[in-house]
């Protein structure tokens, strides 16, 4: 794996340079552990593959499971960015929803994203650590279960369980980070809008529901 440009030298303030390392060892240490999963992958490991000391990880970051915090934190708050965005929108429920899955997919094609996904299962943090996350989680998932309400009541989305739907589609959208490759042929946009299709108008043509 090649070093980050983050991690080498560069003009920027001592400050900046410092979180600029620290942001390009959490890059490549996300892709590690997505590449070869967290409990098969060593701060060794991570050293190695950047072409550093364990000593200079040590310097940015307390261990493995600070790395993998701190990766997951990353992703979260990029989820709050998206949700602000969305619930500062003027929009009916499916639209809201749309901007959402979008951006949802947006962040859980990044490394960080992909790394929240496939990095949170019990024996994987504290359970401190992974109560933080899990607020903003939660968050997630309230917003979407309102924002299907707000369509089922403006007519956008037809009557249903916000709950069930909303468990259907973070089922389908979080799968997307166990398959998706940034060098495919589909970028997240089109996967979020072949996704979004399939919801919106399901799998049976309208003549076959109707017989």
């Amino acid at each position: 794996m090649a070093i980050p440009s983050a991690i080498a030298a560069s003009e920027e303030t001592p400050e900046e340079s410092r979180e600029a390392k620290r942001l390009g060892i959490l890059k490549a240490a996300a892709r590690i552990f997505n590449e070869r999963g967290y409990h098969q992958t060593s701060v060794a490991d991570v050293a190695e593959a950047l072409g550093v000391s364990k000593p200079f990880l040590y310097y940015y970051l307390k261990n493995k499971d600070d790395i993998l915090f701190e990766c997951l934190r990353i992703a979260t708050e990029e989820l709050h960015r998206m949700l602000d965005s969305v619930h500062a929108a003027d929009l009916s429920g499916w639209d809201l929803l749309v901007r959402l899955l979008r951006g949802y997919a947006q962040v859980m094609t990044t490394d960080f994203g992909i790394c929240l996904i496939r990095n949170t299962a019990p024996g994987f943090l504290s359970p401190q650590a992974r109560d933080k996350l899990w607020t903003g989680r939660r968050r997630l998932n309230s917003e979407v279960e309102r924002i299907i309400a707000q369509g089922i009541a403006d007519g956008s989305i037809r009557n249903c369980d916000p709950k069930i739907a909303s468990f259907a589609l973070f089922g389908a959208f979080n799968w997307i980070s166990f398959w998706y490759r940034d060098d495919g042929p589909l970028n997240a946009q089109t996967i979020a809008d072949y996704y979004i299709n399939l919801f919106a108008r399901g799998i049976v043509p309208a003549d076959v529901q109707e017989k």
